[in-house]
């Protein structure tokens, strides 16, 4: 399933507001198949939400967010990086020969 990062401004919002904004997608998720709000980051100083979702497609994530009534200022399909995958190879990169 393909991951997405979509950035949604939220200019004056409360933590109710965000609380509220949440609660809408998360019930709204269920109409789009295959589609999982991952994780979202609130960056305050720029009054955005970064949220990361599995989905089929951008359409999806674009209707998911009309029909949850909430910003969708940019959307970006991502891949994830885990530190895991690196961590046993720097490992034994130090290792001496």
């Amino acid at each position: 399933m393909p991951l997405f990062c979509v950035r949604r401004h939220f200019p004056g919002a409360s933590e109710r507001d965000l609380d509220a904004a949440a609660s809408r997608s998360l019930s709204c998720v269920v109409w789009f198949d295959g589609m999982r709000w991952l994780r979202s980051y609130w960056d305050a100083a720029s009054e955005e939400t970064l949220c990361i979702y599995e989905a089929r497609s951008k359409g999806d994530i674009v209707a998911h967010a009309e029909r949850s009534q909430i910003p969708c200022n940019e959307i970006s399909e991502v891949t994830e990086i885990l530190p895991e995958r690196f961590e046993m190879s720097a490992a034994t990169d130090s290792l001496p020969a």
